[in-house]
C-alpha cells in the first residue's frame, strides 16, 4: 500500500560530472573530415560524391557549425527542461497518508491499550485551475523551444559574416599581391631609365614610395586574412587548423539578389522573427496566468477518509477540508496577473513596430547599396576598356611598358573599389537577412541536430 502511495518507480541519484578537461581536448581534435560529421551531413541531405568534401560552401559550413557548436545543444536542453514543466503541471496533487497510533492508560474491550488507524487526504483540484496551469506551462515551453531556432539563426549569421570577411580579405590580399608585383616592375624599369638618363630621381623615389605603401598594405591584408580565418573557425566551432587545409567556396557572395519589396519584408518580418513569436507566446502565458488566478479565487478542498481500530472498536471517518484563499475576493492577485498580461501585450506590439521599422529601413539601405555596387561594376568595365586600349597602343608601339603597367595598377585600384562596394552590399544583405531571419541568398537554413553530438562537460 505504501509503495502505491509513494510511487511505483523509484530512481536513484546519479551524479553528473563536468569534465571540462575532456571538453577542451575534444575541441582541439575537431576536424572537417570526421566520420561523424559525414554521417550528419548525409542525414541532412547533402549530396556527397566524395569525402572529405572538395569544397565547403556556406550551407555546408553552417551544417558543420550546427554539428560542432554546443550552444545549440544547450538551447535544446533548456527547451527540454521547459517541456518537462508541462508534464509536472499536468500531474495531480499527491495523496497524503497519515498513520494514527494511540496508547491509552486503561484497557478497552479488547484488553489492549492501543488504537491503530490511518487517514488518507485526497486533494481535489478544479478542472479550470489544472487546465490553466497546463496551458501556461505549455506556452512557456514553446517560448523556450523557440530559443533553439534563434540560436540556429545566430550561428548561421555568424558563419555567413565571417565567411564574407574571409572572402573580402583574400580578394583584397590577392589584388595587393598583383599591385606589389606591378609596382616592383615600375620601380625596376624606372631605375633602368634613371641609369640611362631618361628618368629623374624624384620619379623613381615616388615609385619606390608607392611600392613601399603597397607592401605595407599587403602585410596588413595578410594579417586580416588570418584574423578572418580565426573568426570563421570560431563561428564553425573548430580550431583554425581545421579550416586552413579546407578549400572554401565563396559562391554565395558572387551575386546580389534583387531588393525585396516592402510588402514582402513586412510579411516576413511579422511571420519569421522568432523574438516576435516568443513575445506572443509570453503574452499567451500571461493570459493563462490570469485564468489561473481567476480559478484560484475559489477555495481548495480535499476529502479525507479514515479508519481507526480503537481498543476493539472499528471506527470509520470522513472529513471535508476547505483551504480558503488569502482574501475572499482574491482581487490583488487577479489584478497583478491582468497587469502583467497588459504589459506583455504592450511589449509585443512595441516589438512588432520596432521590427517593421527595422526591416523596411534595412531593405531601403540594401537597395541603395546594390545600386552603388552596380555603379562600381560599371566603372570597372570602363577601366577595363581603357586598359585594353592602352594594351593595343602598346602592341603597335604607341605606348611604353611603364604606361601599360601603370594602367594595370589603375585597373587594380578600380577593381578593388568595385569589390569593396560588392562586399559592403553583401554585409548589408546579411543585416537584412538578420532582420527578416530568412536567407535571401546562399540556400535555405539547414536543420539543426536532433540530439547533442558533443556533450560539453562529460556524460
Amino acid at each position: 500500500m505504501l509503495g502505491i502511495i509513494t510511487g511505483c518507480a523509484r530512481q536513484a541519484y546519479v551524479p553528473r560530472a563536468m569534465e571540462l578537461n575532456a571538453a577542451v581536448q575534444e575541441y582541439s581534435t575537431r576536424v572537417l573530415d570526421a566520420p561523424a560529421l559525414e554521417q550528419y551531413l548525409h542525414a541532412q541531405g547533402v549530396a556527397m560524391e566524395q569525402w572529405p568534401l572538395p569544397r565547403w560552401d556556406l550551407g555546408e559550413l553552417t551544417l558543420a557549425a550546427f554539428f560542432h557548436r554546443s550552444e545549440l545543444h544547450a538551447a535544446r536542453a533548456r527547451g527540454a527542461a521547459a517541456r518537462a514543466q508541462v508534464v509536472l503541471a499536468a500531474q495531480r496533487a499527491p495523496l497524503i497518508a497519515s498513520p494514527r497510533v494511540e496508547h491509552h492508560s486503561g484497557e478497552g474491550a479488547s484488553s489492549s491499550p492501543w488504537s491503530l488507524g490511518f487517514d488518507i487526504e485526497i486533494p481535489l483540484t478544479s478542472a479550470a485551475r489544472r487546465s490553466a496551469a497546463i496551458e501556461r506551462a505549455e506556452y512557456l515551453a514553446q517560448a523556450a523551444e523557440l530559443e533553439l531556432g534563434a540560436r540556429a539563426w545566430q550561428v548561421r549569421s555568424e558563419v555567413r559574416a565571417q565567411l564574407l570577411e574571409l572572402h573580402a580579405a583574400r580578394l583584397h590580399g590577392d589584388s595587393l599581391e598583383r599591385e606589389v608585383a606591378a609596382q616592383q616592375t615600375v620601380v625596376d624599369m624606372l631605375q633602368r631609365r634613371l641609369q640611362e638618363g631618361y628618368a629623374g630621381v624624384s620619379e623613381v623615389d615616388a615609385a619606390r614610395l608607392r611600392l613601399a605603401q603597397a607592401k605595407g598594405d599587403l602585410l596588413e591584408a595578410t594579417t586580416q586574412v588570418e584574423r578572418a580565418l580565426g573568426g570563421l573557425a570560431q563561428a564553425v566551432g573548430v580550431p583554425p587548423e581545421a579550416l586552413r587545409a579546407a578549400t572554401l567556396s565563396f559562391a554565395a557572395f558572387e551575386t546580389l539578389p534583387p531588393a525585396p519589396d516592402a510588402a514582402y519584408v513586412r510579411r516576413q518580418g511579422l511571420t519569421n522573427r522568432l523574438d516576435l513569436r516568443r513575445s506572443l507566446l509570453e503574452f499567451d502565458a500571461a493570459d493563462a496566468t490570469v485564468k489561473l488566478e481567476i480559478a484560484r479565487q475559489y477555495p481548495d478542498f480535499s476529502i479525507t477518509p479514515g479508519y481507526l481500530w480503537d481498543q476493539g472498536d472499528n471506527m470509520w471517518s470522513f472529513a471535508l477540508d476547505l483551504l480558503l484563499p488569502a482574501t475572499i475576493t482574491h482581487g490583488p492577485a487577479i489584478r497583478a496577473a491582468m497587469a502583467q498580461r497588459e504589459a506583455a501585450a504592450r511589449e509585443a506590439l512595441a516589438l512588432q513596430d520596432r521590427l517593421l521599422g527595422e526591416v523596411e529601413a534595412r531593405c531601403a539601405v540594401f537597395a541603395q547599396a546594390r545600386v552603388a555596387a552596380d555603379a562600381a561594376q560599371a566603372a570597372t568595365r570602363m577601366q577595363l576598356a581603357r586598359s585594353n586600349q592602352i594594351q593595343r597602343q602598346f602592341d603597335v608601339g604607341q605606348a611604353d611598358r611603364v604606361e601599360l603597367t601603370l594602367a594595370h595598377i589603375e585597373a587594380l585600384l578600380v577593381q578593388r573599389r568595385a569589390m569593396a562596394a560588392l562586399i559592403d552590399a553583401q554585409r548589408i544583405l546579411g543585416q537584412l537577412e538578420d532582420a527578416l531571419q530568412v536567407p535571401l541568398s546562399g540556400g535555405p537554413l539547414p536543420a539543426v541536430p536532433d540530439a547533442p553530438v558533443h556533450a560539453a562537460g562529460g556524460a
